[in-house]
């Protein structure tokens, strides 16, 4: 292999769809320096995670769908330890051909094949988490997986997802706290003019418009943010609620269609959008007076951030690694989950406070959003990096000239 001088980091993905675990290592490749790192990603190229990748020029390598749920039946876990061993094999062919200096692996599932197919290669492996591990005995089997396969590091996007990862197990110090980054930039603050997308839904410039945007699944909440945007709305007939978003896995789409039929009650019909997937979140946030995230369970909230970024406030669940983002009436406000009844009642006192959701929209722009930047991430993951390769550190430092990887 010809003499390098970059550090080739080879990310592992189990899916080529695409969710918040893709959204975040889009950015990780964005911010990443290519001038010292060389990246290319291992994952499924028949989803939409292979068109993005391509757009940020970023080298796709094939991997076999790893399919793995939390569940005992007999069929679903042949399934999983099938598709789980044709991964490993052609993850081990890719990795042996391409020598990368570090391997990042992208979820819980990712980091379990990975660590297999590196077995005995001496090669650095992260795990990146990004979902809180459930009160589920397969739970316990992946830590005793992870304490056996000894990845180098865990990365964990919150402290609530680090907690719920080590379970009763210490790890040495092996799990650390990353909360994730985004771009800034591409959430601009909103401006006074008319947005387009009002016109486009049909939404009136002074009405009082509530939105949602992300996956449609049960964890998030979507079905009782109908129901308590049914009970706000009829005593503030200006509201309206904009849900953003779509399917992605397969089992979720008969709660979509549920979800379809509970936005046509025919009180509130006229006020909710189901709008899809749209192309970029900041048009619905250059758009809305609050973004509500009703999650039942939420490792992270990217998209707090996005909206403390474009100048929305922000009315949440607090459960998982919300609460690290969002401080109850200082720069967002928190309510607890499935309590439908004071979700409504926050929507309704919300919608006729200007001024509470002006001031909470400044302090999370100007204090919160420094902390959650792609710099500060993008820093902390080089470090880690850097620590996990000395060698190649030195080399970069001293390097006159630069080559690309093999």
């Amino acid at each position: 292999m010809t003499r390098r001088f970059r550090t080739c980091v080879a990310y592992v993905n189990h899916t080529g769809s695409v969710s918040g675990a893709e959204r975040v290592l889009i950015n990780m490749l964005r911010g990443i320096d290519r001038s010292l790192y060389e990246p290319f990603v291992v994952c499924p190229t028949d989803g939409e995670l292979a068109t993005l990748l391509k757009a940020e020029d970023v080298t796709c390598l094939p991997l076999p769908v790893v399919r793995a749920r939390f569940s005992w039946r007999p069929n679903h876990l042949l399934k999983a330890i099938a598709s789980l061993i044709r991964a490993v094999a052609s993850l081990h062919r890719t990795l042996a051909r391409l020598e990368p200096d570090i391997v990042h692996a992208n979820t819980m599932r990712a980091g379990i094949v990975a660590s297999l197919a590196s077995m005995g290669s001496g090669r650095p492996v992260i795990w990146h988490i990004h979902d809180n591990l459930p009160r589920h005995a397969l739970s316990t089997l992946i830590r005793i997986a992870a304490l056996v396969l000894h990845p180098r590091h865990v990365i964990a996007v919150s402290n609530s997802t680090a907690t719920a990862f080590r379970g009763p197990f210490s790890f040495k110090g092996r799990v650390v706290t990353i909360h994730n980054g985004i771009d800034l930039s591409l959430f601009p603050l909103k401006t006074e003019t008319s947005s387009g997308l009002r016109v486009e839904l049909g939404i009136p410039e002074d009405a009082f418009l509530i939105c949602a945007i992300g996956q449609i699944c049960a964890r998030k909440g979507l079905l009782e943010l109908v129901e308590a945007f049914a009970i706000a709305h009829s005593q503030a007939p200006h509201l309206h609620l904009a849900i953003a978003g779509s399917v992605i896995f397969e089992h979720e789409k008969s709660y979509h269609d549920s979800l379809r039929i509970a936005a046509t009650a025919p009180a509130i019909a006229g006020n909710i959008h189901l709008t899809g997937q749209i192309q970029h979140a900041s048009q619905m946030l250059q758009a809305a007076d609050l973004l509500v995230l009703n999650s039942r369970e939420e490792p992270f909230g990217l998209v707090l951030i996005e909206a403390m970024s474009s100048g929305t406030p922000v009315l949440a669940t607090r459960v998982g690694g919300v609460p690290e983002i969002v401080k109850d009436s200082v720069n967002g406000w928190l309510v607890e989950k499935n309590d439908t009844a004071a979700l409504a009642a926050k929507l309704l006192d919300l919608s006729r406070n200007e001024p509470a959701l002006q001031q909470a929209a400044r302090i999370a722009r100007d204090e919160t959003c420094p902390q959650f930047s792609l710099e500060r991430f993008q820093n902390r993951l080089h470090k880690l990096y850097a620590d996990l390769t000395p060698n190649r550190k030195r080399a970069i430092e001293h390097a006159h000239t630069i080559e690309p990887c093999n």
